[in-house]
């Protein structure tokens, strides 16, 4: 989960109580104190990329409430967070829509192919880490229906290149690491219990 960057002209002394204070090139950059993870050193970027240009923070991100079951992220919401990161978000959703319904399994599928191939250039590992922090919270923060998707068809491709699957690994939180191997010996369990009644 990104931190958002915004901007204020309000005097630093309304804001000492709940935040950090630090100076940087464009001013003071105000850290909140709580709900939030440091990874290292914090700095503000501002990308500029063809399709967007935005404000990025290194070094800080949300932290994070303990996954207790479905969320209520619908497949457009991701589809729109997707589109920050990857510049035909858009048109692959026209592509794979049939009568306004999204096939997100193909979908979301393809903009996983597109990332494991941009893999392979170290250039973009940086992008390639944001969308495994993406795949996260589709986990995270989706419903049923982009559960199913995050864990049948774009992990299910994952798995499928060792290189990259240690990545995704290393790129995610611990909770959905560990989430992952149980979820991967319970499929092994239960394909072992089928092949016996045969």
């Amino acid at each position: 989960m990104e931190v958002a960057v915004s901007f204020t002209d309000k005097d630093k002394s309304e804001f000492e109580e709940k935040y950090n204070i630090d100076t940087s090139v464009l001013g003071n950059v105000y850290i909140q104190k709580e709900g939030i993870t440091i990874t290292g050193p914090i700095a503000v970027r501002y990308e500029k990329h063809p399709w967007i240009e935005q404000f990025e923070v290194d070094g800080v991100k949300a932290a994070l409430p303990r996954r207790t079951g479905f969320g209520s992220k619908k497949v457009e919401a991701f589809v729109q967070s997707l589109s920050t990161i990857y510049r035909d978000a858009y048109d692959l959703y026209n592509e794979y829509s049939a009568d306004g319904e999204l096939d997100a399994h193909r979908y979301f599928g393809h903009a996983a192919g597109y990332f494991m191939n941009s893999f392979q250039d170290e250039r973009k590992h940086k992008m390639v880490a944001k969308f495994c922090g993406f795949v996260e919270n589709m986990w995270r923060e989706g419903d049923e229906a982009i559960y199913n998707v995050t864990m049948q068809t774009v992990l299910t491709k994952f798995r499928q290149n060792q290189d990259f699957w240690m990545f995704f690994e290393d790129s995610v939180t611990p909770e959905f690491k560990e989430y992952i191997q149980n979820y991967l010996a319970m499929n092994r369990s239960e394909q072992g219990e089928n092949y016996g009644h045969k």
